[in-house]
C-alpha cells in the first residue's frame, strides 16, 4: 500500500479506514487572524475541534480530509493539535480558493507550483507538517486568475504524487472545466475529486464528471440547501445503482470552528451540518434505498484509500 502524509506523521492508505474526503478544522478569514488575535480564543477552538473528531470517531470514522486552503484559514499546527487530542488521522492540505489569490497575481505560475510542491515535501511554513492534497476552486464560473491556480495545483500535484480535491459551482458545471484544465495538463484523473457534486441534480452532469475519469465528490452531507438529506441521498442511491459506487466519495464540508457565522445561526440554518451526519443519518437512507453496505464500505473507505495511492 501507498503511504500518505497527515498532521501527525505518515500512516499508510490501508490504515485510513472510514474516511471523510471534504472537512474543515477551522475556516476564518485570515486577515482577522492576523490584525485581531486576541479576538480568537486558540484552545477553545482546539477544544470543540478535539469534542467534534471525537464524536465522529465514536461512530467509526478514522481519517478526514481537511481541505482547508492557504486563504481559508489553515493552520497546521491547530490542525496537528486537535488530530493528537482526539486520534483523528487528519489529512491537510495546501491549494488556494477561488478567491483571487492577489500575492500570487503578478508572479510567474512556477511560484505558486512551487509552494504547493514544498508544502508537500518539505513542510508548511516552518511547522515541520506536510500536506497529503491539494484543494483548488471554481465559483461562479471558470476566470483567467482561477485557471491559473488550477493548471499550477495539477503540476504540483504530478510532481509530487498527491491528489486534487476541488470546490465547485455545480449549477454552472463548473466541475467539467475543472476536469479539462486537468486533462490539458495531463493530470490523472483518478487521482482528482470533483467536490459538491450532491449540489446538483442534474444526473448528465454527475455522469460526465465520472465518465471523465474522476470521482464525484458527495461531501455537502447536511447542508440543507440548495438540495435537502433526502435528495442527496436519493442521488447517491441513483449513481450506485447506474454501477457508479467506486467512483463516489462522501463527507460533509464541515467546520469544527466556522467563523463566517456564529454558532447559534449555524445551527439555525443548518441544525444537521455536523461530522456525524454520515453516520447517524445518510447511512441509513442509503440503506432504506438499496445500497448495499460492500458499497457504502467502497465509498467510505476504498475508494478513499485509492485516491491516496492504495490498491
Amino acid at each position: 500500500m501507498a503511504t500518505v502524509q497527515t498532521a501527525t506523521g505518515p500512516i499508510d492508505t490501508a490504515d485510513m479506514g472510514f474516511t471523510l474526503m471534504h472537512e474543515h478544522v477551522r475556516v476564518g478569514w485570515p486577515p482577522m487572524y492576523q490584525q485581531y488575535p486576541e479576538l480568537f480564543d486558540r484552545p477553545a477552538e482546539v477544544a470543540q475541534a478535539v469534542e467534534r473528531l471525537r464524536a465522529a470517531m465514536a461512530l467509526g470514522v478514522r481519517t478526514i480530509v481537511d481541505l482547508t486552503p492557504i486563504d481559508l484559514g489553515r493552520d497546521a499546527t491547530l490542525i496537528a493539535e486537535a488530530a493528537r487530542g482526539s486520534g483523528m488521522q487528519v489529512i491537510v492540505a495546501t491549494g488556494v480558493y477561488y478567491t483571487i489569490p492577489f500575492h500570487f497575481l503578478l508572479r510567474p505560475d512556477e511560484d505558486m507550483t512551487a509552494l504547493f510542491v514544498r508544502d508537500i515535501t518539505e513542510g508548511i511554513s516552518t511547522s515541520g507538517i506536510r500536506a497529503g492534497v491539494i484543494k483548488c476552486a471554481t465559483e461562479p464560473e471558470m476566470h483567467e486568475v482561477n485557471e491559473r491556480v488550477l493548471r499550477a495545483s495539477a503540476r504540483a500535484a504530478m510532481q509530487t504524487g498527491v491528489p486534487i480535491c476541488t470546490h465547485t459551482f455545480p449549477a454552472n458545471r463548473t466541475g467539467l472545466d475543472q476536469q479539462r484544465v486537468f486533462k490539458e495538463e495531463g493530470m490523472d484523473m483518478s487521482r482528482t475529486v470533483i467536490g459538491h457534486s450532491d449540489d446538483s441534480d442534474d444526473m448528465s452532469y454527475l455522469e460526465q464528471i465520472i465518465q471523465g475519469g474522476s470521482y464525484c465528490g458527495m461531501d455537502r452531507m447536511g447542508i440543507p440547501f440548495p438540495r435537502t438529506s433526502e435528495q442527496r441521498a436519493d442521488m447517491i442511491a441513483a449513481l450506485v445503482e447506474k454501477g457508479y459506487a467506486d467512483r463516489i466519495t462522501l463527507s460533509h464540508d464541515s467546520c469544527c470552528n466556522f467563523h463566517w457565522a456564529d454558532q447559534k445561526t449555524i445551527d439555525e440554518l443548518a441544525p444537521d451540518w455536523k461530522l456525524t451526519h454520515i453516520s447517524t443519518t445518510i447511512i441509513p437512507l442509503l440503506r432504506e434505498r438499496g445500497v448495499s453496505d460492500a458499497n457504502i464500505e467502497q465509498m467510505t473507505v476504498k475508494n478513499p484509500a485509492k485516491i491516496f495511492g492504495g490498491n
